[in-house]
């Protein structure tokens, strides 16, 4: 049972990277500087094997590698945004040769780190431009179910 269950936890972490989080083929301004606090590795609650390590990959990115226990199963580069108090990650991923944007939410406190998909549910239309992307961001960032499926990671 316990392995059933490491291997459900290392499963949501790799969703939560990945999942049917907020997408689109716009990005958000990438204008801020990393954030020093969450560059590290991090580990899973549930189960110590799988982890995300996050790298600095330029003065304004990251690189996420998604590790479950020692093999690196998916990375990722992404860059951080605050909008209205609320910190933001872009992860760019690749598909078919599609470079699609998706969005979560995070937040560090001490050796926390919350990772949260933003709902996808709250936009059914493709965004037209950069700046309509920017502006539901702003809109909506505020409401309570804007971030959904929250997942906690302790730093190691």
């Amino acid at each position: 049972m316990k392995t059933y269950k490491q291997r459900i936890t290392g499963i949501l972490i790799l969703f939560i990277m990945v999942s049917c989080a907020l997408e689109s083929q716009f990005a958000l301004p990438n204008d801020e500087k990393i954030i020093p606090e969450l560059i590290g590795e991090w580990i899973s609650v549930e189960n110590s094997d799988d982890r995300i390590n996050i790298i600095k990959n330029s003065e304004e990115s990251y690189r996420l590698q998604i590790i479950e226990k020692t093999k690196i199963d998916e990375e990722l580069i992404g860059f951080s945004k605050t909008i209205n108090g609320f910190s933001i990650m872009n992860l760019k991923t690749e598909s078919n040769g599609t470079i699609k944007n998706v969005f979560y939410g995070f937040n560090v406190k001490g050796n926390t780190l919350t990772f949260s998909e933003v709902n996808d549910k709250l936009h059914d239309t493709e965004f037209e431009s950069a700046s309509e992307l920017l502006k539901f961001f702003e809109e909506n960032v505020s409401k309570k179910d804007f971030f959904i499926n929250h997942l906690d990671l302790k730093r190691k």
